[in-house]
């Protein structure tokens, strides 16, 4: 099971930085340093590695926002926490990941969509709720509509559609995070969001 995983791990590596289409089995096998008797040994082939690999990638997005969301702190810290964390697990996605997941594997595709729609959804409109009690977010904003903007904002981000060639890790988009927030915060938000950015500075 542990060679299962590494396999899964190394061949998402792989998709991540040159997109599916683009990998073999071969260039799997090399950067593994196994043969590709083994690779058949766990895999019965490439498309059941991606969708393991997929369902991997999404069981660590819900146990670190789990954990983010149990976590005992602010709402505007989880939220914050939460999309930087993301970007920073999608840091080296080459946008033809996210093509070719779309256009050669809908069925995987759902997985991410299934998880957008569902885990994702759930944990992040119940922070925004959290924080209107805390008297960080507005009360009339519509948490569904702040979930949408972010979730769409954040898949733009990494399919590379908001600002093409630029990379993930690129700062500007942890700056569209912060613009994010101050959209929907209120002035004692505002001041605690003040506080957060001096920290990262020092």
């Amino acid at each position: 099971m542990e060679i299962r995983d590494d396999i899964a791990r190394g061949s998402l590596d792989l998709f991540f930085r040159y997109g599916i289409k683009s990998v073999s089995l071969d260039d799997i096998s090399n950067h593994l340093g196994i043969s590709k008797k083994t690779f058949y040994q766990h895999f019965e082939n490439k498309d059941e590695a991606i969708k393991v690999a997929a369902n991997s990638l999404i069981a660590m997005s819900k146990n670190f926002i789990s954990e983010i969301v149990n976590d005992k702190t602010d709402s505007l810290s989880k939220l914050f926490s939460i999309y930087t964390k993301l970007i920073s697990q999608f840091n080296t996605c080459n946008p033809r990941f996210i093509y070719d997941i779309k256009k050669y594997h809908p069925d995987i595709f759902q997985l991410f969509t299934s998880f957008e729609n569902n885990e994702l959804h759930e944990m992040v409109t119940s922070i925004i709720r959290q924080g209107k009690e805390e008297g960080f977010f507005r009360n009339e904003i519509d948490e569904e509509n702040v979930f949408t903007f972010y979730q769409n904002r954040f898949t733009a981000i990494i399919d590379g559609s908001l600002l093409p060639g630029k990379r993930t890790n690129d700062p500007v988009f942890f700056e569209f995070i912060i613009m994010g927030l101050i959209g929907i915060t209120t002035i004692e938000g505002h001041k605690k969001l003040e506080l957060k950015l001096n920290d990262l500075k020092k």
